[in-house]
């Protein structure tokens, strides 16, 4: 059985149609990473199934339990649902101290709460903060608070809005481990909202994306990679470019031209001779003998690899490759197939 499951579920605020349709599962210690833009519905969604919104339209069950659906007039409150929530703005008790706040959510007798507590405040790195209040606490102190608040109940579901947002990257990074450490020994099951790209690759056993209130596409993080569903998810996987051209077919093989040269691509309902929108994977751009022209832009050395990016000549287009090159560079790029992807032209943008 699926521990969580939305059947087309739906929700508006007045006339803005927030979510549409949205069909979920989660099985019991699954961790889901929901990814999306601003405004995509990712927290709504998460409202939903905590209970603090209430459906427009669908189903939503827990432990195939039905808490909240509009036809039949069903919902069941936040404090019955026995889910555990870390939200953005930390929602610490502020007249209690850190150890007070984890050990008010954790079950069992009062010397065992307090083991538990204590526990998880060493875990997240804040036993020395145990008996200071969370005004007393910075912003990412306060949210490991948080954190080890709604793990110290046990929840066989976890909802996290941005759980990390507010930490420095080496916490974060530790936070990463700990929480997928944590959610593993408890079988716990994840639902964590974010918009960074580590925070999915390195915690998820399925990522969710929502755009415009729509599940686009839900996979295996390998799964995602190999078939972006969107342009969106072809951005998120570390595709740049963006840029224009039309979708041919040559000697049965369909793609695009580049500066005048054909490549083959991966299509996306771009019908042949449709304009669709292009994007290129860095490690599917390398200095090449014969290729597409182009001109470097500035090479950088970003977290241990270096990266040129390019315009292609005669174009505004440009693109990136992997590798370490010295300006000023003129230079001739090969593109492997398997990286270049093309979706329609009236769909996501960089601009939107």
């Amino acid at each position: 059985m699926s521990l969580l499951r939305t059947h087309q579920l739906s929700k508006r605020f007045a006339r803005h149609l927030v979510l549409k349709d949205v069909s979920l599962s989660m099985d019991a210690g699954e961790f889901v990473v929901l990814i999306g833009g601003s405004g995509s519905g990712k927290t709504t969604l998460l409202r939903l199934i905590a209970g603090l919104e209430r459906a427009d339209s669908g189903c939503l069950t827990l432990r195939d339990q039905i808490v909240d659906e509009p036809r039949s007039v069903t919902y069941v409150p936040a404090e019955r649902r026995g889910l555990g929530m870390v939200f953005q703005d930390y929602a610490l008790w502020p007249h209690f101290t850190c150890l007070q706040n984890v050990e008010a959510a954790a079950r069992g007798s009062a010397p065992l709460r307090r083991v538990r507590a204590h526990e998880l405040l060493e875990r997240m790195g804040l036993e020395h903060y145990a008996n200071k209040r969370p005004h007393e606490l910075s912003g990412g102190q306060q949210q490991r608070v948080g954190i080890a608040r709604a793990l110290a109940a046990n929840p066989d579901l976890l909802l996290c809005d941005e759980a990390l947002s507010s930490l420095d990257s080496d916490i974060r990074e530790r936070m990463r481990v700990d929480i997928r450490a944590l959610a593993r020994e408890a079988g716990t099951a994840v639902l964590f909202v974010s918009h960074d790209p580590l925070d999915a690759w390195r915690l998820a056993d399925r990522i969710a994306v929502l755009e415009h209130g729509v599940l686009t596409q839900t996979a295996t993080p390998d799964a995602l990679y190999a078939e972006p569903a969107s342009a969106r998810v072809a951005r998120f996987t570390g595709a740049t470019g963006g840029f224009t051209a039309a979708v041919e077919c040559n000697d049965g093989e369909r793609g695009v031209r580049i500066n005048g040269s054909f490549v083959p691509a991966r299509i996306h309902a771009v019908a042949p001779g449709q304009t669709g929108i292009v994007y290129v994977r860095p490690e599917g751009v390398r200095l090449a003998q014969h290729g597409i022209a182009a001109e470097l832009q500035f090479c950088a050395f970003e977290a241990g690899a270096y990266r040129a990016y390019w315009r292609i000549a005669g174009s505004d287009a440009k693109l990136c490759s992997r590798e370490q090159v010295k300006p000023p560079q003129h230079a001739q790029l090969a593109i492997t197939a398997d990286h270049v992807l093309v979706f329609p032209a009236d769909g996501d943008t960089l601009s939107s």
